[in-house]
């Protein structure tokens, strides 16, 4: 656990090149592209990752490869400083606590975006006319997966990216 963050603050800054774009652009159509292209930077290398890691292992499913490319869309923009004391936060238990949506602390606001950011990025998807498998996947990825094999798939590609 400590290691897989270590690796994503390390890459926090990486941004997105010309195949991140041309993977979405094959796998969503417009308005889910503008979601796509709408997050955060670091959220694009991430979610194209994610994607390729599907894809390199032969998995095509076409919803949940776009899961892959927006399961992060309703984080929005945050600092990396946000993100990091939010792992710090939700690692001592306290993320909850921390969280208030209407406070005028943006580091509280980010824990609060963080903490529902698969419900609202579910509704911003749902909005723009996605599947309802998508919209679900989206809405579940950090929830328990059951018997659902395609998200347990989406947990471990996020996982590893």
């Amino acid at each position: 656990m400590i290691t897989h963050r270590i690796r994503q603050f390390t890459q926090a800054g990486r941004v997105p090149g010309p195949d991140d774009y041309r993977l979405a652009a094959a796998w969503l159509d417009e308005p889910l592209l503008q979601l796509f292209e709408q997050q955060h930077t670091r959220d694009i290398v991430h979610s194209a990752g994610t994607a390729r890691w599907l894809l390199q292992r032969g998995y095509n499913d076409r919803d949940l490869i776009a899961a892959a490319l927006l399961h992060d869309v309703g984080k929005g923009h945050q600092r990396r400083i946000d993100r990091a004391l939010f792992v710090v936060a939700d690692t001592a238990g306290q993320a909850h606590r921390l969280a208030a949506a209407d406070s005028r602390l943006e580091l509280r606001r980010a824990i609060h975006r963080t903490l529902e950011h698969s419900s609202a990025g579910a509704g911003m998807l749902a909005a723009a006319g996605a599947s309802e498998r998508l919209v679900e996947l989206t809405a579940r990825h950090h929830g328990s997966p059951g018997a659902d094999a395609m998200l347990a798939l989406l947990q471990q590609a996020d996982a590893e990216n």
